[in-house]
């Protein structure tokens, strides 16, 4: 069953304590949105406040590095239990596979997101040293763009190669785009405004999101 991992990506405190509180009992782990305003051009509550965003994390969480330095970033998270998978971006540093050696002594599973440009071909040397690969559907940086349709094939080209990886999509997840994601053959999802910025409540946009995967991995 593909796994709803909702992206929180939030500017302040209050958005932040009111986001997790939505989801946490619907949900198994979440994800959250380090933006450090170089790397991407917004910055994130949670990249300038560490230490005061995990008082507010009683959940699984993954940590989305859309940052310039992504050792450094991932120092003041390494104590939460909580924290589970660590997501670095291929186009944040000149040596991923320099990166990735030592995000990997931390003892946390590790992947690699890619953005809508980056060639799945890099992943070839790296495959045996990571546990999964996020594929983004938009532009990092901003919740509420439109979905990438070339997405869907990349997603389609990876799966092809028959890993164990774990296949994430982030970015333009929404009701609509979701069928086609399903098909394509992604493991997770990562929706943000499709769960927090309609009228309808959190929960009710996960139920319905649950629907439509269960419908369609049926008739699979």
């Amino acid at each position: 069953m593909i796994e709803i991992i909702p992206s929180i990506l939030v500017s302040s405190e209050e958005d932040f304590k009111k986001q997790i509180n939505a989801v946490k009992k619907e949900v198994k782990m979440v994800q959250i949105d380090l933006a450090d305003g170089e790397f991407v051009p917004n910055k994130t509550w949670t990249y300038q406040s560490p230490e005061k965003a995990q008082q507010y994390l009683d959940i699984d969480f993954e940590l989305h590095l859309m940052v310039i330095d992504p050792l450094k970033t991932v120092k003041d998270w390494m104590n939460n239990p909580h924290l589970k998978r660590i997501l670095v971006h291929y186009e944040s540093v000149d040596d991923i596979k320099e990166v990735i050696e030592e995000l990997s002594l931390l003892g946390k599973d590790i992947s690699v997101v890619l953005d809508p440009d980056t060639s799945i071909l890099v992943l070839d040397p790296i495959l045996a040293e990571i546990k999964g690969v996020m594929f983004m559907g938009v532009r990092p940086g901003f919740q509420g763009q439109n979905f990438i349709p070339k997405t869907l094939t990349r997603i389609k080209k990876f799966k092809e190669k028959k890993t164990n990886h774990f296949v994430e999509v982030d970015g333009g997840v929404n009701e609509q785009t979701l069928p086609d994601i399903i098909r394509a053959g992604a493991d997770g999802i990562c929706p943000g405004s499709a769960i927090f910025g309609n009228e309808n409540t959190p929960a009710k946009n996960m139920q319905n999101m649950q629907k439509i995967i269960k419908n369609l991995t049926a008739k699979n």
